[in-house]
């Protein structure tokens, strides 16, 4: 899947609170091939972006193993957690327990220039158009 969305600018991303979406529209060109790609991800929970501009390239998104997610952004949610982020909770058992329980998934979005950063949900959609 990533390899569909690789190298691909983002033009621009749009969050549908009340149906639980997250869409990420991207564009890929290289020489004669164009294409316009959606990342959909559905029974969106919450995301958190960094280093957002007009200029946001796409390395790689990929499902983050939800231990790993803990582990690695210890920091960011200790620092999130008195704002409600990735959602309110008193003690990380809790946290896993509703993502589990609810089978919420974590993806990991690394750029090669600008946005950055992870979008919780329950399922990723991706849809290439060849223009």
């Amino acid at each position: 899947m990533m390899s569909m969305v690789h190298d691909n600018r983002i033009i621009s991303y749009q969050v549908d609170f009340e149906n639980k979406i997250l869409a990420l529209k991207t564009e890929y060109w290289s020489g004669s091939i164009h294409e316009k790609t959606d990342v959909i991800f559905t029974g969106y929970l919450t995301h958190i972006f960094h280093n957002v501009s007009e200029h946001n390239i796409i390395f790689d998104i990929e499902e983050y193993c939800l231990d790993l997610f803990l582990e690695h952004e210890r920091e960011l949610l200790e620092e999130q957690k008195n704002y409600g982020w990735p959602l309110s909770y008193k003690v990380k058992d809790d946290l896993v327990n509703f993502l589990q329980l609810n089978t919420y998934k974590v993806f990991s979005i690394d750029s090669s220039c600008g946005l950055y950063g992870y979008v919780i949900a329950k399922k990723i959609d991706v849809r290439v158009e060849k223009v």
